[in-house]
């Protein structure tokens, strides 16, 4: 949407649905309009309304709240809602109740206020003036169109003079707020029968005369002036004053008398007075039957006269922090049920049992920090029955009497003893400066108590059974050295938290053996900031750590971080191994050699012995780790100036593990190396070569690793090492950065680079031997594929004749074959088969029943001569020999001699497609299944045939 006139132009844009922003750059007016209510009117530089009228499209808007900031005030007799009348609409100006008129002075040059500001806007509640410095507000009828206004505000050096107020009967509520008064003009809050509140703070007020008559007046607050003294009657033409706020002034004395007439005051408020000592004096608060609450914080108060609060019936809460009390009136609180008392930040020393006070047994919550107390007697909380709440830290408390809480039994909830001096001790004696564990014990209703910054070195074994509704526990920053699990089973089944962060636990005894599953552990166990030692003692804690872990479990246990040993340092117990966990052992048992460390790591009864950097010139002797309860030793010798090893002391040959990095080693003969070795470091020395007993002792040990980095070895193909490392690179953990010495690296290239003779050889000699066995098995599978083939075609050229002569069982039999077939193919068997099986080029003798068989002789007598008289039997497969009876009949003769003689007699021949072989008679379905047959079709049929034959 765009409105225009002249050339001129507003734009109207709307972010959401219930605001819209009209800017006019060129009348220097920008709108806003919100919630079918507010109109903001801002201008960037000295406006023109008038020609904002004449915009035809320029939206009118109903307003209750207008915020009109930075613009000129009207001038010439104009109302304000007249000079906004262009996009006002003055039809329903009326609604108009609250109205801020903000940094106007800057473009009103040489204005004077006039009532005809304000008129029209009838209904009026609410007028905030800001920041309007070069104005006067000095005609005492400027307000008479503001008959309805009920609260104004005038902030920011605003020059108002004393009858501006005068027409506003109806005001409930003056603000005057940093306006820079010095003088408060007797006048300007007279004549304001309804005023209920009167804001005069952030001034520059030193002196207050008598407030005139206010018979309505509920709230004042004269705070953050300069005000020193009060004079008694100040207040005394107030009396409906219920809240009155002097905080921040400079006040030096409170005198009798000041509240006589203010009989309904409820809470009075005077903190931070900036002066040497604010005295209060006798009967001060006296007779003030509805007081509720007083704040005299920060005051530099030195004592407090007797019968202060007297009948101060209702008088629930004193504050009286940041003073320099050193006692307290015994009748403080004798008339009163106050609630709250606040005495923290004074300069109380002893509370002697003389020091108890009386009446305080509605005291729920009581504020003793940031004193100097050092003892707590019997006496002194004995009154404090309903106390739920109790701050004493930050004192120097060492000694508190076994049953000073006995009278809170019932009520204490919190209790704060940190930043003292306790130490508690484990019996119910009174003891001499020393403060016992069970002074907690009557504490059945405690929910939190913290005893962090004190002296604490240990928890007392019952504790655990004392307060019943405990919830969190803090101890620290305490001197404790030793926890275990059976210190958190608690009594209390709410118990949530114990804090036990910065203390002196260095071996936590969480034994998976010693818990029992039934026992809840409070749900977080704070420990951080403990010099936690990550040794083999440790190795429960961190089982137990795991077993959280690996159970998807959170553990109580929070922050704990290794601090000991130093290799381990910022390590999380949780996340170490069982071998990194290792227990130091001195000269004890005579084991450990002078110059070096040692330590058993109980995972693997590892002894380890560590000579790391301790200029050795020669090995040390070296000690049977059976003296320490070990198996073997890890033996650590980097960063010395060795350049032999030692094999002739008792423990060497138990050494698994061989650290000799960064030394003077030159030559390493292997039978120096310890016979159990998995484990070799050389690196980093002289080493040029190894022999050949070296590699051969690294070959016939249970070496798992081996470091041989930064040596420089000597690379020519004589050098034994080349060919260990490229075979054993899996064993080699620094493989990838092994170098010769003039930089090349060791590998398989270097390696076919120095010994490309020997590598050639090789390769050719392995070459002819792979691809004779290629070739051997190539002629193995063919013949196992092909084995039939093969011998026709060694039988048809007369060649490897043994390999396919017919056996000398044979020679008796009178015919080569019989030929069985269906007398539907017997023109087949005439035309083809046996001519050519008896012609001059094959010449078998063939049994063929029409030219054979004896006439008058039975069939089956005649067929089983036959096929006994006939070294073959040739069956003429087809579907009519599969119909023909006596063709079923001179096979299964056929097979039975077969079997009799256990040699292949039946030669089949498939004449036609036989279908599905699965469907033929067993017998000749598994003849065929597991002999060769020959197809009529195939075109080796006469040459596999004349093979088939005898």
């Amino acid at each position: 949407m765009a409105a225009y006139a002249n050339g001129n132009t507003c734009t109207v844009s709307n972010p959401s649905s219930w605001e819209a922003i009209i800017e006019c750059p060129n009348f220097n007016v920008n709108l806003t309009y919100e919630d079918d209510n507010y109109l903001e009117v801002i201008c960037p530089n000295m406006p023109n309304f008038e020609l904002l009228r004449d915009l035809p499209d320029l939206p009118s808007f109903t307003v209750n709240e207008l915020v009109y900031q930075n613009c000129p005030l009207p001038v010439n007799n104009q109302s304000l809602v007249e000079l906004l009348s262009a996009f006002v609409n003055r039809s329903n100006q009326s609604y108009i109740n609250k109205l801020f008129l903000i940094d106007n002075a800057k473009l009103s040059e040489d204005i004077t206020l006039d009532p005809q500001l304000f008129a029209g806007l009838f209904k009026l509640q609410f007028l905030s003036i800001q920041n309007l410095a070069d104005i006067s507000f000095d005609n005492s009828l400027l307000f008479r169109h503001l008959s309805q206004l009920k609260k104004i505000e005038f902030h920011s050096r605003n020059r108002v003079s004393g009858t501006i107020l005068q027409q506003l009967k109806q005001l409930k509520e003056l603000h005057m707020h940093d306006s820079d008064m010095k003088k408060l003009p007797k006048e300007l809050v007279s004549n304001l029968p309804k005023l209920e509140t009167l804001y005069l703070d952030k001034n520059k007020l030193k002196h207050v005369s008598q407030f005139t008559t206010l018979p309505n007046l509920m709230y004042l607050n004269i705070s953050s002036n300069q005000l020193v003294k009060l004079q008694q009657n100040v207040f005394s033409r107030l009396p409906k004053l219920k809240i009155l706020d002097l905080s921040s002034n400079k006040l030096t004395r409170l005198v009798t008398d000041l509240f006589m007439e203010n009989n309904h005051l409820e809470v009075f408020k005077a903190d931070d007075q900036k002066c040497s000592e604010l005295v209060l004096e006798k009967h001060v608060f006296t007779e003030l039957k509805y007081l509720k609450e007083v704040s005299l914080s920060n005051c530099k108060i030195t004592a407090l006269p007797e019968g202060i609060f007297q009948h101060c019936l209702q008088l629930i809460k004193v504050d009286l922090s940041h003073n320099k009390l050193q006692s307290l009136p015994e009748d403080l609180l004798s008339d009163s049920f106050a609630v709250e008392l606040y005495l923290q930040h004074n300069e109380f020393i002893n509370m002697h049992p003389e020091s108890q006070l009386l009446g305080a047994n509605d005291v729920c919550f009581l504020d003793l920090s940031h004193n100097k107390i050092t003892t707590l007697s019997i006496q002194l909380l004995k009154s404090f029955s309903s106390l739920k709440q109790l701050q004493l830290h930050n004192n120097q408390l060492y000694m508190i009497d076994v049953d000073a809480f006995k009278s809170q039994s019932q009520s204490l909830i919190f209790l704060n003893l940190s930043h003292n001096r306790l130490t508690l001790h484990e019996n119910n004696d009174r003891m001499i400066n020393s403060t016992s564990w069970i002074l907690f014990r009557p504490l059945i209703k405690l929910a939190h108590l913290d005893l962090s910054y004190n002296e604490i070195t240990n928890i007392f074994d019952h504790f655990k059974n004392f307060m019943h509704n405990l919830q969190s526990l803090d101890l620290s920053h305490n001197f404790i050295t030793h926890i275990s699990y059976t210190d958190f089973p608690f009594l209390s089944s709410k118990i949530n938290l114990v804090n036990l962060e910065s203390n002196k636990i260095t071996h936590p005894d969480f034994d998976l053996r010693s818990i029992e599953p039934l026992h809840r552990l409070p749900n977080e166990i704070f420990l951080a900031d403990n010099p936690l030692n990550c040794d083999c003692i440790s190795s429960s804690l961190v089982t137990y750590l795991q077993a959280h872990l690996n159970a998807s479990k959170s553990t109580p246990l929070k922050g704990l971080q290794c601090t000991h040993p130093l290799a381990l340092f910022g390590r999380k117990p949780q996340t170490l191994r069982a071998e990194d966990l290792l227990c130091e052992k001195e000269t004890l048992f005579g084991f450990c050699p002078i110059e070096c460390k040692c330590y058993k790591r109980p995972v693997d009864q590892a002894a380890i012995i560590n000579c790391t950097a301790v200029n050795l010139t020669r090995v040390p002797v070296i000690k049977s780790p059976s003296i320490i309860k070990c198996s073997f030793i890890e033996l650590h010798l980097e960063q010395n100036k060795l350049n032999a090893l030692s094999n002739g002391s008792e423990g060497w040959n138990t050494v698994r593990r061989l650290y000799i990095s960064n030394n003077n080693f030159t030559t390493l003969p292997g039978d120096s190396l310890p016979v159990q070795l998995e484990l070799l470091d050389v690196s980093g020395n002289q080493l040029t070569e190894v022999d050949a007993a070296f590699i051969l002792k690294l070959n016939h040990t249970a070496l798992r690793n081996i470091s041989l980095s930064a040596n420089p070895w000597d690379c020519h193909c004589e050098n034994p090492l080349l060919a260990f490392a490229v075979d054993n690179a899996a064993r080699i953990t620094d493989f990838s950065t092994l170098q010769c010495s003039d930089g090349q690296p060791i590998n398989s290239a270097t390696l076919n680079k120095l010994c490309a003779w020997t590598t050639t050889l090789s390769f050719y000699i392995s070459s002819a031997v792979s691809l004779l066995l290629i070739v051997c098995l190539l002629a193995i599978w063919l013949y196992m594929k092909y084995s039939l083939e093969i011998k026709v075609w060694l039988f048809k050229h007369n060649l490897l004749q043994w390999l396919v002569t017919e056996e000398q069982i044979d020679m008796d039999k009178r015919y080569d074959a019989f030929i069985s077939y269906s007398h539907k193919d017997e023109e087949f068997v005439t035309d083809k088969l046996l001519p050519r099986l008896e012609s001059e080029e094959l010449n078998f003798k063939i049994c063929w029943h029409v030219r054979d068989f004896m006439p008058g002789e039975m069939i089956t007598s005649q067929i089983a001569k036959a096929v006994e008289d006939s070294r073959r039997t040739i069956i003429i497969l087809s579907h009519n020999y599969l119909e023909s009876v006596w063709g079923q009949m001179e096979f299964n003769t056929a097979y039975l001699q077969s079997l009799e003689d256990k040699r292949n007699r039946v030669i089949p021949i498939i004449y036609q497609d036989i279908d599905d072989i699965d469907q033929l008679d067993p017998k000749l379905q598994a003849y065929i299944k597991t002999n060769t047959y020959v197809r009529w079709d195939d075109p080796w049929f006469w040459d596999k045939l004349h093979y088939a034959m005898p």
